[in-house]
C-alpha cells in the first residue's frame, strides 16, 4: 500500500544576509523547491518592511539566472543591490569565472543597471565600503592558492583590479572610514590568520597571529571608539570549537583577553558594536539553542538579551536607533530577519512572507534523554505522546563536531506532519555541551558517540510496546556513517536505517576525499592507532550483520564525501547476496553533499519520508515470510 503523504507548502529557506552601509537595507535569498529569488528589507520603518526582487521576468535575460543558490548579493545605500554570481560548468562544476551585476527593483521584479565579466572566479563576496559612496569591494576566490579584490563602483564600467594575495579570504570588516580593510586569510595547511589590507597603497600585511596551531580571525570594528574584536583557539581548542574573543583597543598594544567574555561554558562568537562602539554584541551557544547577550566594554559586564528559544546566524546589525537585526529560526519558524528592538527588554519581531506558510509547521521541544555517561538533551517532534505514536525516527546529526539546533529543520517537518515522531539527541561528540561531552569522540569516531545511539535506541524500542514497530535510525554524512554502524552492531532494535550522503569508514574517506575534508579526517580520526577497532568501524565488514530494510543516497556533486562511498557499500552489500529493491534501495541524484544530507529534493525527501513510515511494515511482511 503507498503512503499519502503530507501536503505542506514549499519548503522555505533564507540565507546569505548582507546589511549597507548605512544600515537602511538588508538582502538575502529566499528558497523554495527550485525557486530562488531575492529579498529586500527596507529597515527604516518600526517593522521592516519586505519586497521579493524575482529575475525570473528579467527583460530580454538569457536561460542562465543571475539569481541562484550561488549568488552573493550586497544592498547599496541608495537601495540598488549588487550581485555576484560564479559561473556553473558542465555537470554543475565551477565554470571560473563569474559575473557581477548592480539590480534595482521595478514593478514587476528587478532590472540589471550594470554588468561586469569577472575573470578567473570559485567564489566571491561584496563589502560596502563605509559612508555615503557608493563603492563596494568585491573579493574573489581564484583558486585554493589565490585570492583577489576589486574595487567596484556602480557608476564605473570597469571593475578596478586592487590586488592579488596568497591564500583563500574570507570574512571582512573594515578598520577604518574605507581604506583599510580587515580579512580572515587561509593559507598553507588551511591555518587561518587575520591580515589588513590597504586598499590605497595596494598591500597587505599579517595583523593577527597567535601562532601556527591557531585559527585566528577579525570579527567586528567600531569606527567610533577603534576597538577591534578578534577570536582565536588555544592550542587544542580548534578541534573543540572553543574560539577565545579578544579585544585590540586603539593605539596599538596588545589584545586583551576580558574575563567576563570568555569564562563562560557557552561557545560566545562577537557580531557587532552598537554605535557608539562601547557594547559588543555576542551571540552564545548552550546546547541546543542560542540566545544575544550584550558585552560592556567599560565595566567588563555581560548581560544576556531576553528573546524566544531558537538558532541565530551573523551577520548582525546594530542600529544607531538601538535596534538589532540579526537572521533567527525556530522549529517551527523558518529563517527570517529578526528585530530586537531594545537590548533591554523582551521584543522581538520577525520579518515573515505569506508563502512561508507559517501555520503548516510543526513545534518541537527539548527533552533529556537518560544516556550511558551522563544526560542527553534532543529535540523532540510529535508532543507529549511522541513514545507512542505509530512510527518513530531516531535522527543522527553530521559532524563530528556538530550538533542538532532548536532550529526549522525541513525534513523533520514533513516527517512530522506525516505522524511519525522525531527524536534528534546531541550525544557525546556534539557541540555546545563543553569539553567533557565533546572530547572522548576525538580520535575515537564511532565510539562513545555510537555508544549513545544504542543506547537511545535501546531505551526507546524497549520503551514503545511490542505492538509497535521499532525506530528508524537516519542519519546524513557523519550521521549516516553512525546509522550505518547502529544498524550493524544491533540489528534488532531497528525498523530500518536511512543513510544520506554517508561513509563507510574514516580510513575509506581519507583515502578518497580531498582538501579540508581530507585535512579534518587526519586531525581528528586517528586511523591507525588501534586496528582492530578501526575494523569493527568499517562498515563494508560489518554490514554482514544488517537485518533492517536499508536506504542509502548519495549526490553524484558531493564536494565532500565522494559518491563512491556509497557505490562501494552497494557492490558489497550484492556480494552478500542481497536483492536491491527488497532488501535495500539506493538512490543517486544530482546533488551536492548538503542537498542530500539536508533532503531538499522533493523526489529525494518523499523517498525518506516513504522509507521511514513503511519500514516497519515491511519488516514484518518479510518476518511473516520466513
Amino acid at each position: 500500500m503507498t503512503e499519502t503523504l503530507p501536503d505542506l507548502p514549499p519548503v522555505p529557506s533564507r540565507f546569505g544576509f548582507a546589511f549597507s552601509a548605512d544600515g537602511r537595507w538588508a538582502t538575502c535569498l529566499r528558497s523554495a523547491q527550485d525557486s530562488v529569488v531575492l529579498e529586500r528589507w527596507d529597515l527604516t520603518w518600526p517593522r521592516p518592511s519586505l519586497r521579493t526582487l524575482d529575475d525570473a521576468a528579467l527583460p530580454g535575460r538569457t536561460e542562465e539566472r543571475i539569481i541562484d543558490r550561488g549568488t552573493g548579493a550586497l544592498p547599496l545605500n541608495d537601495g540598488r543591490v549588487l550581485v555576484v554570481r560564479p559561473a556553473v560548468g558542465e555537470h554543475g562544476k565551477p565554470a571560473g569565472h563569474g559575473t557581477l551585476a548592480a539590480v534595482e527593483p521595478t514593478p514587476t521584479g528587478l532590472r540589471i543597471t550594470r554588468s561586469w565579466p569577472v575573470p578567473r572566479m570559485l567564489a566571491g563576496f561584496l563589502l560596502a565600503a563605509p559612508g555615503q559612496a557608493q563603492v563596494a569591494v568585491l573579493v574573489v576566490v581564484e583558486n585554493e592558492r589565490h585570492s583577489r579584490i576589486w574595487r567596484v563602483s556602480p557608476a564605473s564600467p570597469v571593475l578596478e583590479p586592487v590586488l592579488r594575495i596568497p591564500g583563500v579570504l574570507s570574512g571582512g570588516v573594515w578598520a577604518d572610514e574605507g581604506r583599510v580593510l580587515a580579512l580572515d586569510r587561509d593559507g598553507a595547511g588551511h591555518r587561518t590568520e587575520g591580515i589588513l589590507v590597504d586598499l590605497r597603497e595596494r598591500g597587505w600585511r599579517p595583523f593577527w597571529s597567535v601562532s601556527d596551531t591557531t585559527a585566528d580571525r577579525i570579527a567586528a570594528y567600531s569606527p567610533r571608539s577603534g576597538v577591534l574584536a578578534v577570536t582565536t583557539t588555544l592550542p587544542g581548542a580548534q578541534q573543540r570549537g572553543a574560539p577565545q574573543i579578544g579585544l585590540r583597543l586603539p593605539g596599538g598594544g596588545p589584545v586583551r583577553f576580558p574575563e567576563a567574555l570568555n569564562r563562560s561554558a557557552a561557545h560566545r562568537t562577537p557580531l557587532a558594536f552598537d554605535a557608539s562602539g562601547e557594547r559588543l554584541l555576542v551571540r552564545e551557544i548552550a546546547g541546543a539553542t542560542a540566545r544575544l547577550a550584550v558585552y560592556a566594554t567599560g565595566s567588563d559586564r555581560i548581560t544576556p538579551v531576553p528573546g524566544p528559544p531558537g538558532m541565530l546566524w551573523p551577520p548582525a546589525h546594530w542600529a544607531g536607533d538601538g535596534r538589532i537585526h540579526v537572521r533567527f529560526s525556530a522549529p517551527h519558524q523558518p529563517p527570517t530577519l529578526a528585530t530586537v528592538r531594545s537590548p533591554a527588554r523582551s521584543g522581538w519581531d520577525m520579518a515573515a512572507h505569506p508563502s512561508d506558510g507559517a501555520a503548516a509547521w510543526r513545534h518541537a521541544e527539548l527533552v533529556e534523554l537518560s544516556g550511558p555517561a551522563g544526560p542527553v538533551e534532543a529535540i523532540v517532534y510529535g508532543g507529549p505522546g511522541w513514545r507512542d505514536r505509530p512510527r518513530l525516527v531516531l535522527a543522527l546529526h553530521g559532524g563530528p563536531l556538530s550538533a542538532w539546533r532548536y532550529e526549522f529543520e525541513p525534513l523533520f517537518q514533513y516527517l512530522a506532519a506525516a505522524g511519525a515522531s522525531v527524536v534528534a539527541p546531541n550525544y557525546r561528540g556534539s557541540t555546545g555541551y563543553g569539553d567533557d561531552h565533546l572530547r572522548p569522540v576525538l580520535g575515537d569516531w564511532g565510539g562513545p558517540d555510537l555508544d549513545d545511539v544504542v543506547h537511545l535506541g535501546h531505551a526507546i524500542a524497549h520503551g514503545r510496546g511490542a505492538a509497535l514497530p521499532r525506530p528508524v535510525v537516519l542519519g546524513g554524512s557523519y550521521g549516516g556513517f553512525l546509522a550505518l554502524l547502529a544498524a550493524c552492531r544491533r540489528p534488532d532494535l531497528w525498523s530500518g536505517c536511512v543513510a544520506l550522503a554517508p561513509f563507510t569508514s574514516a580510513s575509506s574517506l581519507q583515502r578518497t576525499a580531498t582538501g579540508m575534508v581530507r585535512d579534518r579526517v587526519s586531525r581528528l580520526s586517528r586511523i591507525g592507532d588501534h586496528p582492530e577497532q578501526d575494523a569493527r568501524r568499517d562498515v563494508l565488514r560489518a554490514c554482514g550483520a544488517l537485518t533492517a530494510p536499508l536506504l542509502v543516497a548519495h549526490g553524484v556533486r558531493d564536494e565532500a564525501v565522494p559518491v563512491e562511498q556509497s557505490r562501494a557499500l552497494r557492490r558489497r552489500l550484492l556480494e552478500l547476496g542481497r536483492t536491491e529493491g527488497v532488501d535495500f534501495d539506493y538512490l543517486e541524484t544530482a546533488d551536492d553533499h548538503n542537498g542530500v544530507v539536508q533532503a531538499w529534493s522533493p523526489v529525494l525527501r518523499q523517498a525518506v519520508v516513504r522509507f521511514c513510515l513503511t519500514a516497519g511494515r515491511t519488516l514484518a511482511l518479510d518476518n511473516e515470510r520466513r
